[in-house]
C-alpha cells in the first residue's frame, strides 16, 4: 500500500503538484487513494478546485503505472485513484504469506535504543486491575516499538524504600504478623491484605505512626536490620508480581530498586550538579525550614505551586529527588551506574536482572535515545518537574516521555461484591490502602474458568491440559484487549462481567477469527497460491487485501503517536472484515483457481493478525 501511495504521489508530482498530499480513501466508493491538492492549488491560482483537478488529471500518464488503474475527479475537486487490484493483491499477499508473524514490521526506528519503564507497583501487594492497565499499555508499547525497528529494553521501577514498606515491616517486626501467608494465599496478596489492615491501625494509633516513621528512616541505611528484612520481603513479593505479569504476557529486562539510586550515588551526583548551578537551596523559615528545595521560579507553570522539596529537614530524600537521579541515569547524564544480579528468567528464557549492592553484573541499560515512562496521570506534576530538572542538566526534555494514562475505577456491581455502599455513584476509585480493588490473578482465574466451561462443552474429547491452555489464552486476550482498546486518557470503569465477555468487541473475537482461518487451511486439499488471482476480485476480497496491506502503515502511525489503541482497533477491524469475507466468499468450495487464491488470502490474513496480535500481546489459539 505504501508503494501505491508513492506511485500516486509521483503522478501528482509529474502533473505539477509540488508536495502532494495523498491518503488512503476511507470509503471504497471514492477510490483507493485520494488527493485534495487541487483545493490548495486553487487558492494560489484563483481557479475553481474542480477545474484545477481536471487539469491535473489530464496531465497524468497512466501507461506506465504498476498499481494505479484509473483516476477520476469527484465532488468539488477531489482526485480519486483506483488501484489495479489483481496486481496489488499479488504483491501484498505474497509478502504477507512469506513473512508470517514478522509481516508489517518496519525500520522506522533505525535501531535507536529506547528504555520503556512500566508496571512499577509498590512491592507490598499483588497487582490489581488498575496496575494491569499499566502493564498492558507498557508491554504493548515495547512490542510496538520493536515492530518498528527500535532496540527496546523494559524496566520496572521498584519503590522499595517508601512509607508503604515501613508499614509492612511494622506488621512483621512489631505487630505479630507471620511472614508466612495462610495456605492457598499468595505472598503478595497476603502482604496487600496486611498492608490494608495495618494502615487502618496506624490511623487510629499515633504511637504506631511514630514506629512507622522510625522504620522508614532505617530503610535509608542499607546495612540496618530493617533494610535487610525489607530486601527479603521485596524480592519475595516481586517474584509473585512477576508471575502475574508473565501471565499477562509481559516481559522485563531490568528491575531498578529505588533504594539503589541512593546506594550507587546517582542522586548525590545530581544533587551536586544542581547545587553548583544554583538550582537547590535550603529553606530558612516557614513549614519547609531546613529542607532542600528545587527552584521552580523560572518555570511558567510549575512555579505557581511553589518550589519542590527534594531533601527533608531530617536529611531523607523525597521520591522526586530519587526520580531526578533515575531519570538522569536513563538518559546517560551520569558517570555513576548500577550493578546487577540475575533475579529470574522470563518465560521466553531471557534474563531478568535486578539492581544489587553486591552484584557482579554490569549492563548499560541507561543512555537511551529516549525513555518512555508509563505512569498514571496523577503524577503529571512530578513528571513535569523531572523533565524540567533534566533540561537544566543539559538534556533535551523531549527525550523523557511521560506516557500518562487515566486510572481504572470499579463499577457499582464490582463495588457491591466488595460490600461497598457507594450510593448513587456508578463507580468508585480503587485504593490499595483502603482495600478497594480487584486483583489480577483471581480475575484471570474467573475468566479462565468461564472459558474452560465453554471449551469443554464444544470439545468433550479435549484433555484437561489442552482445555486449561486454551482457556488461559482466552482469559489473557479478554483482559488485555479490554485494557488497551480505550484511549489512555480516558478513565476505564472496570466491570468484571464486561471484561470477561468473550463475544463482541473483545480479544476472544480476534482469536476466533484466527482459529476460523486456521481451520480453513487445515481442511484444504490444495496449497495457497497468490500469484494467479482472478481477473476480477470480489469487493469483500479487496476489503480484506486492503486491510492486510495497510499493516506497515498502521505500525508506523501507531509508533509515531505511541498509540496502543490503534493496534487494538486494527485487530478488531481486520477480524471483522475477515469474517465478512468468510460469510460471502466461499473458499474450499470455490473453483480451483479461485480456491488457491483465496487460500493465500486466508494465509495472508493469518500473517497479519498474528503480527498485530503479537504487537498487542494478544495470544492466539488454533482452535476454540
Amino acid at each position: 500500500m505504501r508503494k501505491l501511495l508513492e506511485e500516486v504521489g509521483r503522478l501528482l508530482t509529474y502533473a505539477g503538484v509540488g508536495q502532494p498530499k495523498v491518503s488512503l480513501a476511507k470509503d471504497a466508493r471514492f477510490g483507493d487513494v485520494t488527493s485534495s491538492d487541487a483545493f490548495d492549488l486553487a487558492k494560489k491560482t484563483g481557479k475553481k478546485p474542480i477545474e484545477v483537478a481536471k487539469e491535473l488529471v489530464e496531465r497524468m500518464d497512466l501507461s506506465r503505472t504498476v498499481y494505479v488503474e484509473r483516476v477520476e475527479v469527484a465532488g468539488a475537486g477531489y482526485i480519486n485513484f483506483h488501484a489495479r487490484w489483481p496486481r496489488l493483491a499479488v504483491d501484498i499477499l505474497t509478502e504477507a504469506c512469506e513473512k508470517g508473524r514478522s509481516y508489517g514490521e518496519t525500520s522506522m526506528g533505525g535501531g535507536q535504543y529506547v528504555l520503556v519503564e512500566h508496571t512499577s507497583v509498590n512491592p507490598n501487594k499483588a497487582l490489581h486491575i488498575g496496575h494491569a492497565r499499566n502493564v498492558c499499555l507498557g508491554d504493548s508499547l515495547a512490542r510496538l516499538l520493536k515492530k518498528n525497528g527500535y532496540r527496546v529494553a523494559v524496566a520496572n521501577y521498584i519503590d522499595d524504600s517508601g512509607v508503604q514498606m515501613a508499614e509492612l515491616l511494622l506488621a512483621f517486626k512489631h505487630l505479630g504478623y507471620s511472614m508466612e501467608p495462610p495456605s492457598g494465599e499468595k505472598f503478595d496478596e497476603y502482604c496487600g491484605r496486611v498492608y490494608t489492615e495495618v494502615s487502618k491501625r496506624i490511623e487510629a494509633d499515633p504511637q504506631l505512626e511514630n514506629m512507622r516513621r522510625q522504620l522508614a528512616a532505617q530503610l535509608e541505611d542499607p546495612y540496618s536490620e530493617t533494610s535487610q528484612l525489607n530486601r527479603l520481603v521485596v524480592e519475595r513479593v516481586l517474584m509473585e508480581q512477576l508471575r502475574t505479569c508473565w501471565r499477562l504476557g509481559a516481559r522485563y529486562d531490568v528491575l531498578n530498586k529505588e533504594s539503589d539510586i541512593l546506594f550507587f550515588d546517582l542522586w548525590s551526583e545530581v544533587f551536586k550538579r544542581l547545587r553548583e548551578m544554583g538550582l537547590l537551596y535550603v529553606a530558612e523559615d516557614g513549614p519547609k525550614k531546613g529542607c532542600w528545595l528545587f527552584d521552580l521560579s523560572s518555570h511558567p507553570k510549575l512555579s505557581k505551586e511553589g518550589d519542590e522539596v527534594v531533601v527533608k529537614s531530617d536529611g531523607s530524600t523525597t521520591y522526586v529527588a530519587r526520580d531526578f537521579g533515575y531519570a538522569a541515569w536513563k538518559l546517560g547524564l551520569l558517570d555513576k551506574d548500577f550493578r546487577y544480579k540475575l533475579l529470574a528468567k522470563n518465560p521466553d528464557g531471557s534474563p531478568v536482572y535486578i539492581t544489587d549492592r553486591g552484584g557482579a553484573e554490569t549492563h548499560k541499560y541507561g543512555n537511551a535515545s529516549f525513555t518512555i515512562n508509563v505512569v498514571d496521570v496523577r503524577q503529571k506534576r512530578p513528571q513535569e518537574i523531572v523533565r524540567y530538572a533534566l533540561e537544566k542538566l543539559g538534556a533535551d526534555p523531549s527525550r523523557y516521555i511521560h506516557y500518562a494514562y487515566e486510572v481504572v475505577s470499579l463499577s457499582k456491581a464490582d463495588a457491591e461484591k466488595l460490600n461497598l455502599n457507594i450510593g448513587e455513584r456508578g463507580f468508585v476509585h480503587m485504593s490499595g490502602r483502603g482495600g478497594i480493588y480487584v486483583n489480577v490473578d483471581p480475575l484471570l482465574n474467573y475468566v479462565k474458568q468461564k472459558a474452560a466451561e465453554g471449551a469443554r462443552q464444544r470439545h468433550p474429547d479435549w484433555s484437561d491440559n489442552r482445555v486449561s491452555d486454551v482457556a488461559e489464552k482466552i482469559a489473557v486476550a479478554a483482559i488485555r484487549y479490554f485494557l488497551i482498546r480505550a484511549d489512555p486518557d480516558k478513565m476505564i470503569v472496570f466491570d468484571s462481567e464486561e471484561a470477561s465477555d468473550i463475544e463482541g468487541d473483545t480479544g476472544p473475537y480476534i482469536q476466533y477469527a484466527y482459529a476460523r482461518a486456521t481451520r480453513i487451511l487445515e481442511k484444504a486439499d490444495s496449497q495457497p497460491n497468490p500469484h494467479n488471482p482472478p481477473p476480477t476480485l470480489d469487493t469483500k476480497e479487496i476489503s480484506l487485501i486492503k486491510e492486510i496491506g495497510i499493516l506497515p502503515l498502521v505500525y508506523e502511525e501507531a509508533a509515531r503517536n505511541l498509540s496502543v489503541k490503534r493496534i487494538a482497533t486494527y485487530l478488531r477491524e481486520l477480524a471483522f472484515i475477515f469474517n465478512d469475507f468468510y460469510e460471502n466468499c466461499p473458499v474450499l468450495s470455490a473453483e480451483e483457481n479461485v480456491k488457491v487464491f483465496r487460500l493465500a488470502l486466508v494465509e495472508a490474513f493469518r500473517s497479519a493478525v498474528s503480527s498485530a496480535a503479537e504487537a498487542a500481546g494478544i495470544p492466539l489459539v488454533e482452535e476454540m
